[in-house]
């Protein structure tokens, strides 16, 4: 997969843009707890010092795009966000600095910035938010992080991708994002203070009303997160306030931040027409992908399916499943992990034993390992406990060949083990399995597209023709919350899911 990232350099009343172009692709990782891996994930993001701000975004960007898996290039979509970065930034005593913008290729749906003017949105944001003013009041915010420079500002350690959450200035209130970060990084350090996360609120309501966008758009969008928060949680049949899918327990609350939005909002409130820009918007997201890349797999209940791989596999009873650029990753919400990959250079004329011991295994004390079938395919299992942190996490690995001098790895983490969780196990790896192409070909990326309303459409009239990609009438009424006050009227703009050309 290729990315463009963009380079603003803004000169007074002039806009030089320099566009690179640079690869990412399926990276898979190692196994989580190994000290390799370990230093390896450490090394993502080191600490750094005030002087060294300006080094941080060239640094970490390349890794940054590989993990969000690559930026997201449809024509006149990242022209379209980098102009509404221009506007934004024009307005700030930061004019004159490079800036970077990214649309990261995820369903995810956050935002955030590193020093050095690198600024980063996942199509999953874009596709949440509802005019451009929501978006303006987004990138604002990150814009005044970096101005702010709270990211020079912050203290302590953090390891792999967890940083990416304490980084992110928009709280997505997303539970995956936040257990992915779990997942990747194990321990993290929330990065941006309460005092941290109001002032970049406050100054980015003050540069989107000094860049001509109404203020309040600010506070609309952190509403419009809280009712992701609530899909979310329904989803993963939840309980409890909107504060449990916090990214980080010290943030403050998403109701706190939309009030106190509103209030400086309504404070600077004037009469200049200000435009939300709903329609441009619209027609810029129009034909953008939604959800899953089918590239790097999709995943459907329990079950994560790669129709370019062609494989698929089913995670424990009450896993959720996340899936990123390097593996795949299940978590139970209650200390059970799992992680999923492939190794592309396979056995290396090894046993299984040998493999598991000299290559995936190696820095771990392994005493017995078993040699069993999956499907027909040889396969390896062992079992250890390892120290993570302060804590000892019993582990469960398995290894199945995938042919093609493909392996396939699994591996099962919890703080307690029983023969339940054992079965459950093994029920998930024994259900891996090649896809057929006729399978395969079924698999089609669902898009976004913007419809009109048309005379005598009733709600269900507009959801029920979707892409099933969750609960229709639920997903439509996030995506369009105008629906929620009011009847549909003839000539309404809405957006729809749609599924596009699958496997050819």
């Amino acid at each position: 997969m290729s990315t463009k990232p963009v380079l603003v350099k803004m000169k007074r009343l002039g806009l030089n843009t320099l566009v690179s172009m640079m690869s990412a692709g399926m990276v898979f990782g190692l196994v989580p707890g190994a000290s390799a891996e370990a230093t390896r994930v450490a090394d993502l993001f080191s600490i750094f010092e005030p002087q060294d701000e300006s080094k941080v975004g060239e640094q970490q960007h390349p890794r940054i795009v590989a993990q969000y898996g690559g930026e997201y290039i449809r024509e006149g979509l990242n022209e379209y966000v980098l102009d509404i970065v221009l506007r934004i930034i024009a307005v700030t005593d930061k004019a004159d600095q490079p800036w970077r913008v990214t649309i990261l290729n995820s369903p995810v749906v956050n935002a955030f910035a590193l020093p050095g003017g690198y600024v980063y949105v996942t199509r999953g944001l874009l596709a949440l938010a509802n005019n451009e003013a929501e978006v303006a009041g987004v990138l604002a915010h990150e814009v005044g992080h970096v101005i702010a420079r709270h990211g020079a500002q912050r203290q302590g350690r953090a390891t792999g991708i967890g940083i990416l959450g304490a980084i992110a200035g928009i709280l997505t209130q997303s539970g995956e994002v936040a257990r992915l970060g779990q997942t990747l990084g194990g321990a993290y350090i929330a990065g941006y203070s309460r005092d941290q996360e109001y002032e970049a609120d406050q100054l980015g309501v003050k540069y989107l009303g000094l860049a001509g966008y109404p203020r309040e758009a600010m506070g609309d969008f952190l509403a419009r997160l809280e009712a992701h928060s609530q899909y979310s949680k329904k989803l993963a049949g939840k309980d409890g306030g909107s504060g449990q899918f916090d990214f980080f327990s010290s943030h403050p609350q998403t109701e706190d931040r939309i009030e106190k939005a509103m209030e400086i909002a309504n404070r600077a409130k004037d009469e200049l027409d200000r435009k939300y820009g709903r329609q441009t918007y619209l027609n810029a997201i129009d034909g953008m992908l939604y959800g899953d890349d089918v590239k790097e797999g999709v995943i459907q209940g329990r079950w994560f399916l790669h129709p370019d791989l062609r494989f698929k596999f089913m995670v424990p009873r009450g896993y959720q499943l996340i899936n990123s650029s390097r593996a795949v990753f299940a978590t139970d919400g209650k200390g059970g992990q799992m992680r999923f990959d492939m190794d592309m250079k396979g056995l290396r004329d090894l046993s299984m034993e040998q493999y598991m011991r000299r290559i995936w295994l190696k820095n771990v004390q392994v005493d017995q390992i078993e040699n069993i079938q999956v499907g027909g395919a040889l396969a390896a299992k062992t079992r250890f406990v390892a120290k993570k942190g302060n804590r000892r996490v019993h582990v469960t690995a398995v290894l199945i060949n995938f042919g093609y001098d493909r392996v396939v790895r699994f591996i099962y983490e919890n703080t307690k083990f029983s023969d339940d969780f054992d079965q459950a196990y093994s029920e998930s790896y024994r259900s891996f399995a090649p896809l057929q192409y006729a399978e395969a070909a079924k698999i089609k990326p669902v898009m976004m597209s913007v419809a009109t309303v048309k005379w005598g459409q009733s709600l269900e009239d507009l959801y029920q023709p979707m892409a099933e990609v969750g609960p229709k009438k639920d997903l439509f009424l996030l995506l369009n919350p105008q629906f929620l006050k009011e009847e549909p009227k003839r000539g309404q703009l809405y957006k729809r899911l749609v599924y596009g050309a699958g496997l050819q």
